[in-house]
């Protein structure tokens, strides 16, 4: 009765409440993730708030929590914020313009939050796309084979395909065809000048 009145005086915004009268009916309400926020009451018979909290939260409840209380206690606040609320409410404090500011500043960290998970799982999976050679890379000059940190000599391929995401397919330029098959230059050279290209 006491939000219903304090939403009715909030003369920002629109709201739709849905209210629950069971322990159990919360937490399957919460566990769906529909809402934007939850406005809990600490006092809730056998049980109370901090519990349907913990336990929303450990089936999957990611959405904003706001726990409301007649008890000024500054260990329920306390223990609040460790379950991870949102916010902390005195009922006896509560007017509208702090109803929707805390509501309001809820929805808006949820919106962070999830907008620098998103970034963060973004740079994650570039990350482990991206691997970069770096530094110099001794190579021999007559075989082309790379030394590695080990001191073995890698062909050149090998060593990029470990170091890099890069795929290799193999072909023939036209100045090996004539050193290494001088036999085949010759027609090389038609097939080449046809437009189409030879691998």
């Amino acid at each position: 009765m006491i939000l219903r009145d304090l939403f009715l005086e909030i003369e920002v915004g629109t709201f739709r409440l849905e209210w629950v009268e069971s322990y159990d009916a919360a937490i399957e309400r919460m566990v769906r993730n529909e809402y934007d926020v939850c406005l809990v009451d600490y006092l809730l018979g056998e049980r109370n708030g901090l519990e349907l909290m913990n336990e929303a939260v450990k089936h999957g409840c990611h959405t904003p929590i706001i726990l409301l209380t007649g008890k000024g206690a500054r260990e329920v606040d306390l223990a609040a914020m460790r379950a991870g609320a949102s916010d902390y409410l005195d009922k006896g404090e509560i007017g509208p313009a702090l109803l929707e500011r805390s509501i309001r500043y809820a929805i808006e960290r949820k919106r962070t939050q999830e907008e620098q998970e998103r970034l963060i799982t973004e740079l994650r999976q570039a990350l482990a796309k991206v691997k970069q050679l770096s530094g110099l890379l001794p190579m021999c000059a007559s075989c082309k084979k790379i030394r590695d940190d080990k001191g073995y000599w890698n062909q050149l391929e090998a060593y990029i395909s470990e170091h890099s995401e890069a795929d290799f397919s193999h072909g023939i330029c036209p100045d090996c065809v004539k050193k290494h098959y001088p036999e085949y230059a010759h027609a090389f050279d038609a097939y080449e000048k046809s437009g189409r290209k030879a691998t």
